[in-house]
């Protein structure tokens, strides 16, 4: 199982360069592995591939700025390291269901479709987790009354 001091210097390093331009081999070397290695233990860690979790942290955390700022939304698009308003627009739609321009309207955004950053108990909760097998049990029968829709 991965070192879990070395996947939350990881998710630190992600943070902390939501709006930089950074790569996944920027992030391995963060904390030391090789580029193959890393990519398996922080999807072993995480459930995500380190890319997919950038990409998700940027869209999530442009979201507050949408929200919040007055910005442009291209300008937004260009600070979490987007190359062009189509692409950022692409993403957003495919996270998010909504289109940027909804949210700055105010239009409601599943919370569930948002990335939190990861913590160290997001971690740990993650790999107890892996750990518990469905088991099978036998109930006794019960008769459900009502209106069928």
């Amino acid at each position: 199982m991965p070192d879990l001091e070395l996947m939350c210097e990881a998710l630190a390093f992600i943070e902390s360069h939501l709006q930089q331009p950074i790569t996944v081999a920027n992030m391995a070397d963060a904390v030391g592995y090789s580029l193959y290695h890393f990519c398996r233990i922080f999807n072993a860690a995480t459930h995500h591939t380190p890319y997919e979790y950038l990409m998700r942290r940027r869209l999530s955390k442009s979201v507050e700025a949408l929200a919040t700022s007055e910005a442009k939304i291209i300008d937004i698009a260009f600070d979490f390291q987007f190359n062009s308003h189509e692409t950022y627009s692409r993403a957003f739609k495919r996270l998010l269901g909504v289109q940027p321009n909804q949210v700055r309207k105010g239009e409601w955004i599943d919370p569930h479709r948002l990335m939190p950053p990861l913590t160290r108990a997001h971690l740990e909760h993650l790999r107890n987790r892996a750990h518990l097998k469905p088991r099978l049990v036998n109930l006794e029968s019960i008769t459900i009354a009502g209106v069928m829709a």
